[in-house]
């Protein structure tokens, strides 16, 4: 036992021993690879302290932790600005071995404190998480186990999490508040289950701009199984509680490629209706636990089919309470007869055939009862049957709900019915009769002890036939006084597609007190609004500027009115203004306030507004005449006007597609980023998703400016832009420092220091972030430097380097002409030539955007002032010595490399050519005599030689041909006498033949 004792104190000691020894004398080592490993693998800005790291191999032995604390991971193009991941403390687990010598670094745990994740996907699908750098490859798929870190995460956890997560595509949002969660499982396995828990005080669920979940507690205990191979995820003993409705989810979810296929089905496991109270907005507080409630729920459904961009799942919901009631403590009324039943079903792959069967809705609010029922069938071309009748006290909701703080009086009245067939395309809309009345209505808050008193309000939609034409909107009567003010509106609109309206308002709006009462989400209103205006008329005349049938008149004016919200955070505010309605337009006779922080006055008109108010893509025209002392741009570069422009985050701004404005400007001073404008004035129109500027001047970097260009958003997955740029006696240092156009496309002018002038016109695209993508743009243009010094530049000092040329350090030169073309990412300069004192550089080749050198370039070196260090270089370079005698040398070299590491290398030289023949030439013309006269003599005996056997030639051909005659008069003898002896030979044959008698016939 003794020794068992012993054994085990040794281990400890040395287990202790290595959780003193590593972190203590690897730290800095493990560090190293760490740091090294998110410089390889990710794609993103990762910031962290390491003098605030920690290790440990006692806090998830046998790995090794790695704890720090304020982390950072900020996103790359196109979510620059956007943190991925903040914490307050991060605790990663890795594998011992890996850490100190293996070829990879395992990941076996990660643990977040207080972390802020924002998760975002835009609209075409790049999403904000994908920071991880694939290993490359050259083999056709790459062998992941050669990847230098392998996440094998066994367990992970967030405490006291902000999570949010933005999906443009969808459009979805999700926002989690104070989240704990816990996972464990495998994430590397291809077969894996994980249990996952997460507890979130607050969730808010967004779809397409409407909030279906807003503020609800989640409380979700999940299994999870994994199937990478197949990509299906199942899940399997699911139970999800939001506020105190506890739901169970079940079912599978498949991604094996752009589709995504469910299988889903979903129930309340209790069938307790205060369960299902807990989520109806409002309800839900701390008193939500001594509620008194009865009844009965069913709550279910399932969702099946394809989700892609085309097609949406089949899905059922169903919901149904009977003999519902409830009563908060304290309260004298309870809520009686509540019955619902509710089915929400499409059995296609079209979301438009939804059908919405609401089949009862009946409560008691104390004395008031509600009843209704619905059928939609189809969300666009829609088949309605609705009845839906209420009778309300509003001075008797306060004896029903918890409504702090608010006194409600009033009678409200509400019967509408509906039937038949709504279609914009064939002109349908259901017969309607609906009517509204509220006496007598009483508004009070203590947060704000002025009323909103006498509100009395009749209105009724009416539609006898069936047609849009025939619909009908009264506004009989709306009566109010806030703080003493009288305010009235009273009028109608008929021909939903033709608007013909009458309307009239006359009062003051103290718009602080109304939002008060009334506050809006997100938004800061406040001002006061006097009217007495009246117009009438149709759409279709003011669309067509008959402006003569739409009679108008009155005035509306504004004092001190502020607003500031999601579509505009910089904020406006208007001092006073004044607008004077007038047939078809809003005249604008003086209007002054902020725009941000920048002061501004405006005179002008707005056309085409009663269109804009009444139809969803008619424009708002406007013509205004803008005059400002000073305005800082900068608050219109960022979603975030707060923040520094260093700091901030810059996206694509949206020109919206109704407006169609043309702003003529006029400003003493402009601060755009660190620089500055003066007297800058121009026009900019605003129209068809784009902005163009036409002859925008202004004085800046010491020199004047003016330009034309153009920035369209019409695909805001590309927006564009175009501009040209005329530039005169500005400072070639300021405008590098300034100007990210000069940055781009001249990057030498940051070694160069005086002026210049020119003129130049650029397109292309930008990315997310609002920077030009610099792979997209192409333009030309001329630039000319009047007067300029080069100092301290890398390229000049590796000339010099090479040629010894040292007066061309810090040299200055004037009246240099460059003619550029910008295409594919290139900029191309035509041949040009760099005079400095008596030395000239001929320039010609081009550089990428990305910095690259591409060049050629032609030095003509005055000898005898460069000097014996070029006569060495020369000769080095050239392999050939430079005699005293000659005058200028000619060296041709190339530039290749960055602007930041310039590479030069030499490619000739036309005197060091001309120099070598020179001292060949005596030996040369030498050697063409001594060739001339062996050619000469050689000539000579050939053609001796060529006479004599020409003599030759000639004696035998004659010989040849005395003895071809010779044998041809034999042969001519031969045949004469051979013919003769023939002749007599046959001659005398015929003789005897003759001398023979006849014989005669014994016949």
């Amino acid at each position: 036992m003794k020794k068992a004792g012993i054994i085990l104190a040794s281990v400890l000691g040395v287990l202790l021993l290595a959780a003193w020894i590593i972190p203590t004398f690897y730290k800095d080592k493990i560090l190293a690879r760490v740091q090294r490993e998110i410089n390889n693998r990710v794609a993103a800005d990762v910031q962290f302290s390491p003098e605030n790291v920690n290790i440990s191999l006692l806090r998830h032995f046998p790995n090794l932790s790695i704890q720090t604390g304020s982390l950072s991971i900020a996103g790359k193009a196109p979510f620059v600005g956007d943190t991925l991941l903040s914490a307050a403390d991060l605790d990663v687990s890795l594998n011992l071995m890996s850490v100190l010598g293996g070829d990879k670094l395992e990941v076996k745990g990660v643990h977040l404190d207080r972390p802020r994740i924002l998760i975002k996907r835009l609209r075409n699908g790049q999403a904000n998480y994908d920071i991880y750098k694939p290993v490359e490859s050259t083999e056709p798929q790459a062998d992941t186990t050669k990847a230098a870190v392998t996440v094998n995460v066994e367990e992970w956890s967030i405490e006291n999490g902000f999570v949010r997560y933005e999906d443009l595509s969808l459009p979805m949002k999700v926002r989690l508040e104070n989240v704990q969660h816990t996972g464990s499982g495998s994430l590397s396995a291809d077969i894996s289950d994980l249990a996952l828990k997460t507890r979130a005080d607050r969730m808010t669920v967004t779809y397409a701009n409407t909030e279906y979940l807003t503020d609800k507690k989640l409380d979700a205990d999940m299994r999870l199984h994994l199937d990478l191979p197949q990509a299906i995820y199942t899940f399997t003993d699911n139970r999800i509680t939001l506020n105190d409705l506890p739901l169970q989810l079940a079912g599978t979810v498949a991604m094996p490629d752009t589709n995504i296929r469910l299988d889903l089905t979903y129930k309340a496991d209790d069938n307790s209706f205060k369960n299902l109270l807990s989520l109806v907005p409002g309800i839900y507080s701390e008193q939500f636990k001594d509620i008194d409630a009865d009844g009965t729920v069913r709550f279910d459904g399932n969702v099946k089919g394809i989700y892609n961009a085309r097609q949406f799942p089949a899905f059922v919901l169903n919901m149904l309470v009977q003999n519902g009631r409830f009563k908060y403590p304290d309260l004298p009324s309870s809520v009686e007869n509540i019955a619902l039943d509710v089915t929400v079903s499409n059995a296609t792959d079209r979301l438009d055939n939804t059908v919405i069967n609401l089949k009862k809705l009946a409560a008691n609010l104390g004395n008031n009862p509600v009843r209704g029922r619905a059928l939609v069938q189809g969300l666009t071309r829609s088949t309605v049957d609705a009845d839906i009748t209420a009778k309300l006290n509003l001075g008797e909701l306060t004896q029903l709900f918890p409504i702090d703080s608010l006194t409600l009086r009033g009678l409200y009245d509400l019967n509408l019915k509906a039937k038949g067939l709504y279609d914009k395309t064939a002109g349908r809309f259901p017969v309607v009769n609906a009517a509204m009345k509220l006496q007598n209505g009483y508004v009070k808050s203590l947060k704000f002890p002025e009323p909103l008193e006498n509100v009395n309000a009749v209105a009724t939609v009416t539609n006898r036939t069936g047609r849009i034409p025939d619909t009908r909107i009264d506004i009989g009567d709306l009566r109010l006084r806030l703080a003493g003010e009288p305010f009235e509106v009273r009028g109608w609109v008929q021909n939903l597609n033709d608007y013909t309206y009458d309307l009239a308002a006359k009062g003051k709006l103290d718009l602080t007190k109304v939002t008060r009462i009334f506050p809006i989400e997100g938004t800061r209103l406040a001002g006061l609004i006097d009217a007495d205006i009246r117009t009438s008329g149709k759409v279709s005349d003011a669309k067509a500027g008959r402006y003569d049938r739409l009679p108008a008149s009155g005035t509306l004016a504004v004092t001190n009115l502020v607003y500031k919200g999601d579509a505009l955070p910089q904020g406006l505010t208007l001092n006073s203004a004044r607008f004077d309605l007038k047939p078809g337009q809003l005249a604008v006779p003086q209007m002054r306030g902020l725009l941000g922080s920048s002061a501004f006055t405006a005179t002008g008109s707005l056309s085409n507004y009663i269109p804009f108010l009444l139809e969803e893509n008619e424009p708002l025209r406007g013509n205004l005449t803008v005059k400002a002392d000073k305005f800082n741009l900068n608050e219109w570069m960022t979603d975030s006007p707060t923040s520094s422009t260093a700091t901030a985050s810059r996206s694509i701004i949206e020109v919206p597609a109704n407006i169609d404005f043309t702003l003529k400007a006029d400003v003493d001073h402009a601060q755009y980023e660190a620089m500055h404008l003066d007297d800058l004035s121009g026009t900019v129109l605003v129209a068809n998703k784009a902005v163009r500027m036409q002859n925008v001047t202004f004085n800046s970097l010491g020199g004047k400016f003016v330009t034309n260009g153009l920035y369209s958003t019409t695909d805001i997955t590309k927006p564009g832009f175009a501009f040209d740029l005329s530039i005169q006696n500005a400072k070639l240092q300021e405008a590098f420092e300034h100007l990210t156009v000069v940055k781009a496309l001249m990057p030498l002018a940051q070694y160069m220091f005086g002026d210049f002038t020119s003129k130049f016109q650029l397109n292309g695209l930008l990315g997310q972030d609002m920077m030009p993508q610099l792979s997209s743009l192409t333009g030309e243009g001329i630039v000319k430097v009047l007067e300029a010094q080069l100092r301290n530049n890398p390229i000049v000092d590796r000339i010099i380097e090479r040629t010894k040329l040292n007066e061309l350090k810090d040299s200055r030169f004037k009246d240099l002409l460059l003619e550029a073309e910008i295409d594919d990412g290139h900029v191309g300069f035509k041949p040009f030539d760099i005079k400095v004192k008596d030395y000239v550089i001929n320039v010609s080749g081009s550089n990428g955007l990305d910095g690259s050198l591409n060049y050629i370039l032609k030095l003509d070196v005055p000898t005898g002032r460069a000097g014996t260090a070029f006569s060495n270089a020369f000769a080095s370079l050239t392999k050939q010595a430079l005699p005293a005698a000659v005058d200028r040398a000619k060296i041709d070299l190339a530039l290749g490399g960055t602007f930041k590491t310039p590479q030069v290398r030499f490619l000739a030289s036309s005197t060091a050519n001309q120099l070598a023949q020179q001292v060949a030439k005596p030996l040369i013309d030498e050697a063409k005599q001594r060739v001339q006269g062996e050619v000469r003599s050689r000539v000579d005996s050939l053609q001796a030689r060529g006479e004599q056997k020409r003599a030759e030639a000639e004696a035998r051909a004659r010989v040849a041909a005395d003895s071809v005659k010779a044998e041809l008069a034999r042969r001519r003898l031969e045949a004469e006498q051979k013919a003769k002896a023939q002749l007599r030979q046959e001659g005398a044959k015929f003789l005897d033949r003759l001398r023979k008698p006849v014989r005669k016939d014994t016949t």
